[in-house]
């Protein structure tokens, strides 16, 4: 089971704004949203975030350095080596099988990444 975003501690609300669009660069950056940890991944496919929680041990994924997988596609925790497929979020081998990163859900426009406001 994956935990929905919000379930979270500290858990921004709907419509928080996360950085410009500018500062958004390919591959994967951390963001911190007061106590609330995330990860922007940023690729070909377009720009999608996760809770920064790897859902084995609820640790950060980047704890220990670059998530990245060299072909670009996976993310791997540097904790364990739990691996999720980097579009979307599932578990592919490791610890990271029959799990998932919570996926956050974004509104990108012209200037600005914000959580986006559910229907």
């Amino acid at each position: 089971m994956t935990l929905h975003w919000t379930d979270f501690p500290d858990a921004p609300a709907a419509g928080t704004l996360i950085c410009t669009l500018k500062d958004v660069q390919m591959g994967i950056s951390a963001h911190l949203i007061g106590d609330f940890p995330m990860l922007i991944v940023h690729d070909n496919a377009g720009i999608r975030a996760f809770v920064n929680a790897c859902p084995h041990q609820f640790l950060p994924l980047d704890a220990r350095g670059d998530v990245l997988g060299a072909d670009g596609t996976r993310l791997i925790c540097t904790n364990h080596d739990a691996v999720f497929d980097a579009l979307s979020g599932q578990g592919v081998s490791g610890h990271g099988l029959n799990c998932a990163l919570s996926p956050i859900p974004l509104d990108v426009t012209q200037s600005h990444v914000r959580i986006a406001i559910s229907p």
